[in-house]
């Protein structure tokens, strides 16, 4: 390898490097397993607060409140899923390592990066801004339960979203051209 390669390589973070906090696989692992069960007990306390009216929200609050939080355990399932897959089973993944310990921050954000993800979906449908009809739009448990799969699916969201705006991007770029076009040409 030339010496440029090396200097390169010696530069990345890796693996245990990019996670200070654990010296060991099975110390990370623990506390993954701990911090997806408190996410969990979390959430369900606020949704309980909630319908139980201990916590006393107007509807529109509590349907955005029920949103945000479907959107959230659809991630926190998506990443209960991953954790379970790693570690329970044994298995390891298509890399052939047991646990992958430079994805900690991916896995620790997953379910409130799904949460937003699926809020501004929910917004966007909401809005009128898709063609999409839904049934009791304005009832707490669709929103709960379209954000918890668009939270599941943040990532396949995220991509559709992404030709969505390409789609519409150029098309303006295109009509603001074919104005300058015909203002020069008059």
């Amino acid at each position: 390898m030339s010496d440029d390669v090396l200097d390169k390589k010696e530069k990345v973070i890796e693996g245990r490097e990019c996670v200070p906090f654990f010296d060991t696989d099975k110390g990370q692992i623990k506390f993954e397993f701990f911090y997806l069960i408190g996410l969990l007990v979390s959430a369900m306390l606020l949704l309980g607060l909630i319908q139980f009216e201990i916590m006393k929200l107007a509807y529109n609050n509590k349907m955005f409140v029920y949103a945000l939080v479907g959107g959230f355990l659809g991630g926190w399932v998506y990443d209960t899923k991953w954790f379970y897959r790693v570690t329970a089973r044994g298995r390891s993944d298509q890399y052939k390592y047991p646990w992958q310990c430079h994805k900690f921050y991916w896995r620790v954000l997953t379910p409130f990066l799904s949460s937003v993800v699926a809020f501004v979906t929910y917004l966007l449908i909401a809005s009128g801004m898709f063609p999409i009809v839904m049934k009791n739009a304005s009832a707490a448990s669709t929103a709960f339960s379209m954000c918890f799969m668009f939270g599941y699916f943040s990532d396949l969201v995220l991509s559709r979203l992404a030709a969505w705006a390409e789609e519409i991007l150029p098309k303006a770029k295109k009509n603001e051209a074919q104005k300058k076009d015909n203002n020069e040409e008059v």
